[in-house]
């Protein structure tokens, strides 16, 4: 017969055991952009303008660089990145850095729409201890990958402002892109 203390801790320990709990599917879905914009142009006129366009606005973000760009099938690909310094004072040089992204424009006659997609943090490699990567970007509330060196409550809170501060200059990015485009078919 097993101690009473064994019978106390038997409910801990197949906790402790328990298989891991999967997540939801969509908490596991990387983070993504879409908007579409309706211009009264042909795709050639529109693929100009939104080439012009996309120069101005994605194209001046730090590390952007043209992969794609095929007029007759009407798509340009890039990639760009949004430099990232933590509000947090925690291994903030490890995990200050870049969050890559790419971004897919697709342009048909009188509408263009615009996919970012692929985020991912890399963080600072000069820091004396290495830096710390967050990977790719979910919708889930921590990164997909261990992170080493952090604590989970740490991890949580650079995760969400990493996050946030991502996801305001991909939407300013693309508003100003939007912006830019209409503002050039105007007479």
């Amino acid at each position: 017969m097993a101690s009473p203390t064994v019978h106390r801790l038997l409910p801990f320990l197949l906790l402790v055991h328990a298989p891991s709990i999967a997540l939801p599917q969509e908490a596991a879905t990387a983070i993504s952009y879409m908007r579409t914009v309706s211009v009264p142009l042909n795709a050639v006129q529109l693929f100009d303008k939104a080439a012009e366009s996309w120069t101005w606005t994605f194209g001046k973000e730090p590390g952007a660089k043209l992969l794609i760009k095929d007029r007759d099938q009407g798509v340009i690909e890039a990639t760009a990145r949004v430099n990232f310094r933590s509000e947090m004072l925690t291994m903030r040089e490890e995990s200050m850095g870049t969050v890559q992204y790419h971004v897919t424009l697709q342009v048909h006659a009188g509408e263009c729409r615009t996919v970012v997609m692929e985020l991912t943090h890399t963080g600072n490699r000069t820091t004396a201890r290495g830096g710390i990567h967050l990977g790719l970007l979910t919708r889930a509330l921590w990164p997909s990958q261990k992170v080493h060196g952090m604590g989970r409550a740490n991890v949580y809170r650079l995760y969400a402002d990493m996050k946030q501060q991502a996801d305001t200059r991909i939407n300013a990015l693309m508003q100003a892109f939007e912006s830019r485009l209409r503002a050039s078919v105007e007479p």
